[in-house]
């Protein structure tokens, strides 16, 4: 869920977008592999977490590139660690200097999709079908 949202903001397209980098986030540290759960991290209290705790965590987590990428190092599994590059460009993108957007950026659907289309070239992601 977006941060926003959490916050009780009325939803916009940008929630949307922020929802996404956080499955993408959530996927890249729960499963092995498409379909295969590692079990239980660190991260799983997320899903107990009240709102304000899950706000705070959250930005914790993108607030600083150097921080995120070694926590991606750490959490991503092996099978999507070559993401993490693509992940990060998403970060800078969806939290532009570590933050929320405080206004209505138009153009971030479009930044969004272009990172996304550039990781389908990236052959260490593509390789084993990561990414189709």
């Amino acid at each position: 869920m977006a941060i926003g949202a959490l916050l009780g903001e009325q939803h916009s397209f940008m929630h949307d977008l922020e929802s996404f980098f956080w499955v993408l986030f959530w996927i890249c540290i729960h499963y092995n592999e498409p379909g295969k759960d590692i079990g239980p991290t660190e991260f799983d209290s997320w899903n107990y977490e009240n709102d304000d705790k899950l706000v705070s965590s959250k930005k914790g987590e993108i607030a600083d590139e150097e921080d995120f990428l070694k926590k991606a190092d750490k959490s991503f599994t092996s099978y999507y660690r070559p993401l993490i590059p693509w992940v990060n460009r998403l970060r800078r993108k969806v939290f532009p200097n570590g933050g929320r957007w405080k206004r209505p950026e138009p153009e971030l659907y479009s930044w969004v999709t272009e990172i996304l289309r550039e990781a389908r070239k990236d052959l260490n992601v593509v390789a084993d079908g990561r990414v189709s």
